[in-house]
């Protein structure tokens, strides 16, 4: 039997978790595939969460199934120095394995992070998605997300 459950990960899980970064910044569905997935951009990618982490701006949670991560969510509340009418937290990443989609996973990593954003005092909560994941967008739609801000790319290749 599969038990699932969700952990805030401490700085000696991020290395673990970032496993899980690599394969989806190589996920076509979810990924607009930009990222080198390298050793070097790995420890960047680790060394920016252990930051989020250890100023408290930000927290990286993990599910894991039978002892395995098989998804995360990285997220912040991070202070701004400029005056804001309200203060805004930022969803960077959402993945879950393949194999381990449509078992609400995500549902639960999503729902985690958003109270614990309120938890924050956080007010409006940011997330980028690609325009053809349309799984995800109905995700994103069923916690209350709505398109806001359009990001257009020109190509010069």
């Amino acid at each position: 039997m599969c038990t699932m459950k969700i952990v805030s990960a401490s700085k000696g899980d991020i290395k673990r978790v970032s496993n899980l970064w690599l394969i989806f910044v190589q996920d076509p569905d979810g990924s607009d595939l930009n990222i080198i997935p390298s050793e070097e951009n790995r420890k960047r990618w680790i060394n920016f969460v252990e930051s989020l982490i250890e100023s408290n701006s930000g927290e990286l949670d993990f599910a894991i199934e039978d002892g395995e991560p098989v998804g995360y969510i990285l997220y912040s509340w991070r202070v701004t120095p400029l005056k804001i009418k309200k203060k805004v937290g930022t969803i960077y990443d959402l993945f879950v394995l393949r194999e381990y989609r449509g078992r609400g996973i995500g549902s639960s990593l999503m729902k985690g992070a958003i109270d614990n954003l309120k938890n924050h005092n956080v007010e409006v909560v940011r997330i980028n998605v690609l325009s053809r994941n349309t799984n995800a967008i109905h995700l994103y739609e069923k916690f209350g997300f709505r398109d806001f801000l359009k990001t257009m790319h020109l190509y010069l290749d």
